[in-house]
């Protein structure tokens, strides 16, 4: 019985006739690797935005006076944007865990947005905190140099999740899925 792949799944076809045991063709692991690595990055990123805009909305005027330090946001808009944008972060994170359309464009927006401010505080060498979730997490100018790295990789993980969705299945068909099973239509 010949093996194959079924397309953007990764599933196999045929079954291994003597082991039992589903086993896929050659060139299925790959793409099963990066099933799992999608996931994986879409989860991560997700709780270092939920985690980010938590923090933040329960130290709002810390978050505040971090924004402050940068010098680009006009006084009377802190207290907003010490608000709103921990919420839209929270908003974010939570719409990539259930892959709501939208949430990685938002959560991209949000990255290139930090790294403007993060690239503008680098040149201007200011020695402050970053802002990023605590005050206590990191110091001064090494605080910026490090958080603009990792932005810088988290803006990889949001490229990679951008191509992998144009390789893969509508973004709902895991929650079609589970659907399926709970109705017990379908064997996990």
């Amino acid at each position: 019985m010949p093996k194959t792949c079924e397309p953007n799944t990764g599933r196999e076809i045929a079954w291994d006739g003597g082991s039992g045991r589903p086993r896929p063709p050659a060139g299925c692991h790959l793409d099963y690797c990066l099933i799992w690595v999608y996931h994986f990055l879409r989860l991560a990123l997700a709780c270092i935005f939920i985690y980010a805009g938590v923090i933040k909305l329960l130290g709002p005027r810390a978050f505040a006076h971090a924004i402050a330090q940068y010098d680009l946001v006009p006084e009377g808009l802190l207290p907003l944007m010490a608000t709103m944008l921990p919420a839209l972060e929270l908003l974010a994170g939570l719409g990539l865990i259930l892959e709501v359309r939208g949430s990685l464009t938002a959560i991209t927006a949000l990255l290139c947005m930090f790294l403007a401010a993060l690239g503008y505080a680098i040149r201007e060498n200011l020695n402050i905190d970053c802002g990023c979730f605590t005050a206590a997490d990191l110091e001064g100018l090494d605080s910026i140099k490090t958080a603009f790295r990792r932005d810088l990789w988290m803006i990889g993980a949001t490229l990679f999740l951008y191509w992998r969705r144009r390789s893969r299945p509508p973004q709902s068909h895991w929650i079609n899925r589970l659907i399926l099973m709970l109705k017990r239509e379908v064997n996990p």
